[in-house]
């Protein structure tokens, strides 16, 4: 494929909608090339990542958009939502002594976190004027 193409996919924002983002992305890497190990990491980072965004407070009656972009060896997923969004990193604790306690596991960060190790790039953009969020995540297919 020597020529970017786009797909892009609208979906309820409901849970129950998730897998038609996970089956996409699959079909679209599929095509490119991408390995059953690349795909299975996509449809996982996908899942998660339209999850996040209907958990996170995405607008009652606002669509979740998809869009899904192939260059050579390169998928770029965009996911843009009305509402908060979210945020990639947790929020900073104040400095304390040696003998602070280490925090306790934040499971609701669990799936930013698998975004993070499943693809290449995680990346989050907001326009307050428009009131919209979109999380981009960045696969790069390693062939060899």
């Amino acid at each position: 494929m020597d020529t970017a193409e786009t797909v892009e996919v609208t979906i309820p924002a409901r849970a129950e909608f998730v897998s038609v983002a996970r089956l996409t992305a699959a079909v679209v890497a599929g095509r490119q090339g991408f390995t059953y190990d690349e795909i299975e990491d996509l449809k996982i980072a996908v899942g998660e990542a339209c999850t996040s965004l209907i958990v996170s407070g995405t607008t009652p009656g606002h669509p979740l958009r998809i869009r899904f972009r192939t260059e050579p060896n390169l998928l770029e997923i965009g996911i843009a939502a009305r509402g908060a969004g979210i945020a990639l990193h947790a929020p900073s604790r104040p400095a304390g002594g040696a003998s602070d306690p280490e925090p306790p596991f934040d499971e609701s960060r669990l799936g930013i976190f698998l975004m993070q190790c499943l693809v290449d790039a995680v990346e989050t953009r907001r326009d307050d004027a428009f009131g919209t969020f979109e999380l981009r995540l960045v696969k790069r297919h390693h062939e060899g």
